[in-house]
C-alpha cells in the first residue's frame, strides 16, 4: 500500500452520510403500505412522519389526499360510519393494566412484609418457648412457709397430704418428722420401724400419679429433731398428684419403705 492508495481524513470528513429515509428506501421497504395497515413499528412510523413533513412533494406526488377522498366516500356510499379518531392500543398497551400492576405489586409487598412480621413475632415467641423449656418453668417466689408433717406408717392412707398452688409461686420449708424411727421411741412398731431405729441414710421417691417416676433423693440424713427437710418451689412441679414413699437404708442391706405421702399441686 502506498501514499496514493490512502484516502485522506478531509477527503472522508467530507463524504455526506446517506440518509435514514430516502424514496428508494421507502419503496424497497414497502413502509408506506405498511404504516397504512398499522404494521410498522412505533419508531419507524415517527420517523417516516418525520421525513414525508420534511418532503411533502412525496405525498403529492402519491397524490394520498385523493386517494383518502376517494375512500371516504366509498365508504359513506356504503353506510358504514366513518370513524376518524386514533384506533385503540391493545388491552395489554393499556395505561391502566400498568397502574393495576402498580397496585397489586404494591398490595403484595404490603402483604409479605405483614406476613414476615408474623413470622419473625412466632419466630422471637418459639424461641422464647424454648428458653423456658430448656431453663424450666420456675418463678421467682415471692414468699416462704414451713409446714411439718408426719408420714403415713402405711400406703394408701392418704392423711399426710402437702397442697401446694402454681399460682401463688411460694418456698415450702416441708419438715418430715421421723421421730419414730428414733431408739427408744413408744407405741407399736412393724419390722420395718424397727430396722429403721438401726438406719443412718434415707431414700425419697416421688411418683406422678398415672405417669411416672418425677424424683429421687439420695442419702438424706435426720437432722437433731429426727426430721428430714426439704425445700419445694411451688412452680417448680406441673399440677397433679404425686405419691411421695420414703426408705430407709441400712448399712449393707436393702432399702424399707417407712412412710408415705401425697404432694399435690393445684
Amino acid at each position: 500500500m502506498n501514499a496514493r492508495s490512502v484516502p485522506s481524513a478531509s477527503t472522508a470528513a467530507n463524504t455526506p452520510i446517506a440518509p435514514r429515509f430516502d424514496r428508494k428506501f421507502i419503496e424497497d421497504h414497502q413502509l408506506l403500505e405498511r404504516y397504512l395497515d398499522g404494521k410498522l413499528p412505533l419508531k419507524g412510523a415517527r420517523d417516516l412522519e418525520a421525513w414525508c413533513r420534511n418532503n411533502p412533494d412525496y405525498l403529492n406526488e402519491l397524490k394520498l389526499s385523493e386517494r383518502a377522498q376517494s375512500s371516504l366516500k366509498l365508504l359513506e356510499a356504503c353506510g358504514k360510519p366513518v370513524d376518524l379518531t386514533e384506533p385503540q392500543p391493545p388491552w395489554w398497551k393499556s395505561v391502566y393494566l400498568l397502574i393495576g400492576l402498580s397496585v397489586a405489586t404494591l398490595l403484595s409487598l404490603a402483604a409479605f412484609w405483614v406476613l414476615f412480621g408474623k413470622y419473625f413475632i412466632l419466630q422471637n415467641r418459639l424461641e422464647e418457648a424454648r428458653t423456658v423449656s430448656n431453663q424450666g418453668p420456675l418463678v421467682q417466689p415471692a414468699s416462704e412457709t414451713s409446714v411439718t408433717i408426719t408420714p403415713d406408717r402405711a400406703p394408701d392412707l392418704s392423711q399426710a397430704r402437702i397442697v401446694l398452688s402454681r399460682a401463688k409461686p411460694q418456698l415450702l420449708d416441708v419438715h418430715i418428722d421421723l421421730g419414730y424411727t428414733q431408739p427408744g421411741s413408744t407405741g407399736p412398731q412393724t419390722n420395718a420401724a424397727a430396722m429403721a431405729k438401726k438406719l443412718m441414710t434415707f431414700r425419697m421417691i416421688v411418683d406422678k400419679k398415672d405417669q411416672g417416676r418425677a424424683l429421687i433423693l439420695n442419702n438424706l440424713l435426720k437432722d437433731s429433731n429426727n426430721q428430714l427437710r426439704l425445700t419445694l418451689n411451688s412452680t417448680g412441679l406441673s399440677a397433679g398428684i404425686y405419691t411421695v414413699r420414703i426408705e430407709g437404708v441400712p448399712f449393707g442391706g436393702g432399702p424399707y419403705p417407712l412412710g408415705w405421702m401425697l404432694l399435690e399441686v393445684k
